[in-house]
């Protein structure tokens, strides 16, 4: 019965304690001082103080703050302000309510901490998010452009201050001026709402002078705390004043120059401008360039071309170099560089030298003439030609490096002139040459034939068809040579007729080639006669060859012969006795032929004969080798000396019995013949004690029919 009493005090004191915080939760304590139960109903936290931040504005003497604060324990409370983390000052509560202007301090948030009173702890009571700047702040808005001006819009503002901000300017990293952020703005800049809306700025500043891109800055100088004077941002614009165009074309014809272009100048787009004309930095002219030139940019229109035919060239031979400038005709500074152009002046032109005529330059129909070039400036050569002292005739132009003419289809025995000529587009320079033609050539000689020969002798005859000729051309030499060697003159004959003439110290056995023709001064070559001859003597074996020269015993290898001879009508070659090839043919020159040797695996003697038509010989041989890696055996005869009856086996390489070939009796013997090209280890054997009596040396020898017979005698 006393627990459930007690139970009913505590509600009723519970429910008391609530009405009063619903009647006063600001300032109500609940009272637990009553003799029973003991003063302990106070919980965890129940002295900590209570408050909340309940504003936070920038204001020009720094932050102010509102906001309340209690502790159960009684008494005013104080209350650190924090700006970003950091303590700027310490407030204290009247009535429960605190409110103060606390130094301005950089950061985002600022926050509120009461300070416990007796027991207890102290307790953050709230935050405001307000970014707090002692630097000045602001923005560089936007250019704009008038004439040769730039005005820069934005605004600024310090929050130690309701005053202006003053404003620096640098372009291109240089100060430029000053002004003031003091011009009114449609709001008061965010987060400062009681500054005022007199924060903007429109400062006017000159452009740059120099056509391209440049930079411009503006700074907001600080006031008050703070350390930096901030920079507001940076905007870039393009100067474009200066005159604007290009130098298309600049050619020579003769000695006029065409010079075609076009320019514009961006400050007055629609009137035409001035253009100079310079050669090899000298001024030349001025023109306007107002011409038709539809493919010009559209900012600036069709009407801006030039173009001048009639400018005089510098005629002094080498390049030379125009350049075209336009004047400039408002804010710019510079009067442009439109391009430079090259052209260039030959030097006069070197006559040629013509060359010396030759035996081979003039026929009775042709002439040749060439010559060495000795300019560097021509375009090419011309030649004219007169005709037994008549008018000069071009006949030949070119202008590639061509140096010589052949004029062909004249008349016999005629005179022709030529002059040649180097030219450019400004000179020329000739040369002049004549010469006559020839009469026609004489008949050939018919009918060479060998009608002799010896060793060392060949005797030719020909028919002479010719009348009046000066001598004979006469030559000989192998029919390899392209020139030959020997040359003679023979004397004339008179009239016509057979001729005969036998050549000398010649060698023998051997080819010659001969050829001859009559000769006329005045008069074309008349073409040789030729023909081939030898001369005679024994046969000559120039090579007998093997198209190998070693097989291996028991690898048969198909063998070839190849031969050369000279002087030899018939050709003989036989493998020992045996006759593999007959051959003849019908002149003793050189003569070349291979014959089948047949198969075989060496230890071959093959002999060539060759014969001359008069029955001499010569002879040559050659040997195709055997090679072998072991003694090569027919036969072994074993004759048993001993007591003992013995046994003959064959084995293998590798020592394993491989066949028995028979037993030998005391005072007896045995034949032993290896097949045909086996390897084969030979041992003759004591069947009782396994003591071998007799083995090969080598150990392995190679069955051949034509290897060798001995006797052993062993026991």
């Amino acid at each position: 019965m006393k627990r459930r009493i007690h139970a009913a005090i505590l509600a009723v004191l519970v429910a008391s304690v609530g009405l009063v915080a619903q009647a006063n939760p600001a300032y109500a304590r609940p009272d637990c001082d009553v003799p029973d139960p003991p003063p302990i109903c106070d919980g965890p936290g129940s002295h900590d103080p209570e408050g909340n931040l309940t504003g936070a504005t920038r204001v020009p003497a720094g932050v102010s703050v509102t906001g309340w604060a209690t502790d159960p324990d009684g008494g005013a409370v104080r209350v650190d302000i924090t700006i970003g983390g950091t303590k700027v000052a310490t407030l204290t509560t009247s009535g429960g309510n605190f409110s103060g202007t606390v130094p301005a301090r950089a950061g985002g948030t600022v926050c509120a901490k009461a300070i416990n009173n007796g027991a207890g702890t102290s307790k953050l009571i709230g935050c405001v998010n307000l970014a707090v700047a002692v630097d000045p702040v602001g923005s560089f808005d936007r250019i704009e452009r008038s004439g040769t001006n730039l005005v820069l819009h934005g605004w600024a503002i310090d929050g130690d201050t309701v005053g202006a901000v003053d404003l620096h300017v640098y372009q291109d990293g240089v100060f430029a001026t000053t002004g003031r952020a003091d011009q009114p703005l449609s709001a008061p800049p965010a987060g400062y709402p009681g500054y005022g809306t007199g924060h903007g700025f429109a400062v006017t500043v000159p452009e740059r002078p120099g056509d391209g891109e440049h930079n411009v800055c503006v700074y907001a100088i600080n006031v008050g705390a703070g350390t930096v004077n901030t920079e507001l941002g940076c905007r870039t614009y393009t100067v474009r004043h200066d005159p604007t165009g290009a130098l298309d074309e600049v050619t020579r014809t003769g000695n006029t120059l065409r010079v075609r272009g076009w320019s514009a100048d961006p400050d007055e787009p629609q009137t035409p401008t001035e253009v100079h004309i310079y050669d090899s930095g000298v001024f030349v002219r001025s023109v306007t360039a107002n011409g038709h030139r539809p493919d010009l940019p559209g900012e600036y229109g069709p009407t801006h071309g030039y173009d001048v035919t009639d400018l005089p060239a510098n005629m002094t031979p080498g390049p030379h170099t125009v350049c075209a400038y336009a004047l400039n005709r408002s804010h710019g500074t510079t009067n442009t560089q439109l391009g430079c152009r090259n052209y260039s002046v030959p030097a006069p032109v070197a006559a040629p030298t013509i060359e010396p005529f030759d035996e081979w330059d003039v026929y009775s129909d042709s002439i040749r003439v060439g010559w060495t070039d000795n300019s560097t400036s021509e375009d090419g050569y011309r030649v004219e030609r007169s005709v037994a002292g008549g008018p000069w005739v071009e006949i030949w132009r070119r202008t590639d490096a061509a140096r010589s003419l052949t004029d062909t289809g004249l008349t016999p025995n005629t005179r022709y002139c030529y002059r040649v000529i180097a030219f450019n587009e400004l000179t020329e320079a000739a040369a002049e040459v004549c010469a006559t033609t020839k009469h026609p050539a004489l008949p050939e000689a018919t009918g060479l034939t060998v009608v002799g020969r010896t060793d060392t002798t060949i005797t030719v005859r020909w028919t002479d068809n010719a009348e009046g000729e000066d001598h004979y051309v006469f030559g000989w030499g192998r029919p390899s040579d392209q020139i030959l060697p020997q040359i003679i003159t023979l004397p004339a004959n008179p009239g016509t007729g057979e001729m005969t003439y036998t050549i000398t110290n010649l060698a023998s056995s051997t080819d010659y080639r001969i050829a001859m023709a009559p000769r006329k001064a005045g008069h074309d070559g008349t073409r040789a006669l030729e023909t081939v001859a030898w001369t005679t003597g024994g046969p000559v074996v120039n090579g007998f060859t093997s198209s190998v020269g070693a097989v291996q015993a028991c690898a048969p290898t198909e063998v070839t012969l190849n031969w050369k001879t000279t002087g030899a009508t018939r050709v003989v070659v036989k493998r020992g006795a045996t006759t593999l090839a007959d051959r003849t043919q019908s002149g003793p020159g050189i003569w070349e032929g291979s014959v089948s040797g047949g198969s075989h695996d060496g230890n071959v003697l093959y002999t060539l004969t060759a014969y001359a038509a008069d029955g001499r010989t010569a002879t040559a041989n050659v040997t195709v080798y055997r090679s072998t890696a072991y003694p090569l055996v027919k036969s072994i005869e074993f004759n048993n000396t001993g007591w003992y009856k013995l046994e003959a086996w064959y084995y293998d390489l590798y020592d394993n019995r491989l066949q028995k070939i028979g037993d030998v009796a005391s005072g007896g013997k045995i034949n032993i013949t290896p097949g045909h090209c086996q390897l084969r280890r030979i041992k003759v054997i004591d069947p009782n004690t396994g003591r071998v009596a007799f083995m090969t040396n080598p150990q392995i020898v190679l069955g051949h029919n034509e290897g060798g017979t001995s006797q052993v005698a062993a026991g």
